[in-house]
């Protein structure tokens, strides 16, 4: 999937419109610059769809301790 300038435009355009009725604060608008950021890295946006594939056909494995973390490195 490709995103193109017009869409990432309409994107901030509604997400701006939104922010502006609600009075966003700081965070929010850092929240937008940091997705802006994500979608238009096409290698993030690659490492995301791998990601979802390998959730997808079950490549996943359950990290709950920091043990079990440093094991997958």
């Amino acid at each position: 999937m490709t995103v193109t300038i017009e869409d990432i435009y309409h994107i901030l355009y509604q997400e701006l419109k939104r922010m502006e009725e609600k009075m966003a604060t700081r965070e929010d608008i850092e929240a937008l610059i940091d997705s802006v950021e994500i979608i238009t890295n096409p290698k993030t946006m690659e490492a995301l769809r791998k990601s979802d594939r390998d959730i997808k056909v079950g490549r996943v494995r359950e990290i709950t301790s920091v043990e079990d973390l440093l094991g997958e490195l």
